[in-house]
């Protein structure tokens, strides 16, 4: 019980410290022309981090949908050269827990 009465008594000067540190007013300063860089790149930073991450997610959900093709079959001849197109293909048929049955 005593750890928990001196428990609870760090956590309350801990709150009370602070509660008046953020109630102080602080003291105003200008701010340099180098930290307004690095405020916005930082900006900049994690607005390209974010609009990546969606992009990504959509990708994603877009593949497992299936609309990007799995392979690409190509044709090669000796005188029309290269031809190749998108093949998608149908989805894996389920296993089926079927057992012959006999004996």
């Amino acid at each position: 019980m005593h750890v928990t009465s001196s428990f609870r008594l760090l956590a309350v000067l801990v709150i009370v410290v602070l509660a008046m540190t953020l109630a102080a007013p602080a003291r105003t300063e200008a701010l340099e022309p180098l930290t307004i860089v690095a405020l916005a790149s930082l900006a900049v930073v994690g607005v390209i981090l974010v609009v990546y991450l969606i992009v990504a997610n959509m990708a994603d959900s877009r593949r497992a949908e299936g609309d990007e093709p799995r392979y690409l079959a190509c044709i090669e001849s000796d005188t029309d050269g290269r031809t190749c197109w998108a093949v998608r293909l149908a989805p894996e048929a389920a296993p089926t827990t079927d057992s012959p049955q006999g004996g």
